[in-house]
């Protein structure tokens, strides 16, 4: 099947609006990005913000990213970092990374090294490399005693279990097994 963005953006729409979880993420990235549809990251914002508050951990991370880096909306890093720390929570790496940058240069939270080693620490066990570096300089920033409790922290943290309906894209089936 060819790709057609606008067809899809269009289905997720419907589906947003229907209360899919899923779809309202994938709605908001849709519009926040301008894929089959007028860009409009108010609008997009809004659509992300609802499925984060439902529990979509990927539009946590884009609600973060866009107050992270401004463009229609103006930056507030306040904002960003409480939507980085909630997907982060959950597991995406990417948010880790970005809530250690904000809690290490104490913007939009005051400055934490020790929090910002943990969340370091935890998107380098998931496989980022300069996260890793990142972790180290950290480190050599902190003392001895507050590296040894983060080093702690970092070893025992668990993400958080991501709800599946509001995570994955589901389908369902009507009774003549056309999706729908």
């Amino acid at each position: 099947v060819p790709r057609d963005p606008a067809l899809a953006s269009d289905y997720y729409r419907q589906a947003a609006q229907k209360g899919h979880v899923s779809a309202q993420a994938r709605w908001g990235f849709a519009l926040t990005r301008g894929l089959g549809v007028p860009e409009n990251q108010l609008e997009g914002e809004s659509w992300l913000r609802r499925a984060a508050l439902a529990g979509a951990a990927e539009a946590a991370a884009g609600v973060g990213g866009l107050y992270a880096s401004g463009g229609a909306l103006p930056p507030n890093y306040a904002e960003a970092a409480m939507w980085f720390r909630r997907a982060a929570e959950f597991g995406v790496r990417d948010s880790q990374y970005n809530l250690a940058v904000l809690l290490g240069r104490g913007l939009g939270a005051p400055t934490d090294l020790a929090q910002s080693f943990v969340w370091f620490s935890v998107a380098a066990i998931q496989g980022d490399e300069d996260a890793g570096r990142k972790r180290d300089e950290v480190a050599q920033r902190l003392k001895p005693e507050d590296l040894a409790a983060a080093k702690g922290l970092a070893a025992s943290w668990k993400p958080k279990t991501l709800d599946a309906a509001a995570n994955e894209v589901t389908v369902q089936n009507d009774s003549l097994g056309n999706g729908g």
